[in-house]
């Protein structure tokens, strides 16, 4: 009996021991750029507020359809102050049962600049919406942006999704 307890005890100092090696920091994997290799720059982008003039009239947005990944569903704005941020494409950064655990993943969100928001599905789940959209582009640009930012937030950005709204 002692002779197994030995042994198995020997066998979790040696398990131990492996989990314990040492790993770089991120100083030391990262590799400084060669001084002498060409640097590109690249000009800043310039947003204004103009609108096309009368002649110039925008034809309307073909009705929302949604993409293999994206996901149409009847939801209402939670708070009264968001309605008018609904539009017809959301990028959601997590689903909740619970308003308190939504509320906090909103507030994350806009601690981060977005401008988030909470929607309600018929089935009483609470969506994070991010972002939200006139155009599938914008939405899609912005919903890959996140994943790719917060890749390692299992479960929530790192998923991110679009949600077409149904009327």
């Amino acid at each position: 009996m002692k002779k197994i307890l030995f042994v198995s005890a020997l066998a979790i100092f040696a398990l131990s021991l492996q989990s314990c090696k040492s790993q770089k920091t991120l100083s030391e994997a990262t590799t400084v750029a060669d001084p002498a290799s060409e640097v590109t720059e690249v000009a800043p982008i310039k947003y204004t507020n103009a609108r096309p003039a009368a002649s110039e009239a925008v034809a309307p947005a073909a009705p929302a359809t949604p993409a293999a990944n994206d996901r149409t569903e009847k939801v209402t704005v939670v708070d009264n102050g968001d309605s008018g941020l609904l539009k017809g494409y959301n990028v959601i950064v997590g689903t909740f049962g619970s308003k308190t655990n939504a509320e906090a993943q909103k507030a994350k969100m806009i601690s981060r600049g977005y401008k988030a928001f909470l929607v309600q599905n018929a089935g009483g789940m609470f969506r994070v919406v991010a972002a939200s959209f006139d155009t599938r582009e914008a939405a899609t640009a912005i919903r890959d942006v996140i994943r790719s930012t917060y890749a390692n937030e299992a479960g929530t950005c790192a998923e991110a999704w679009l949600l077409i709204p149904q009327q």
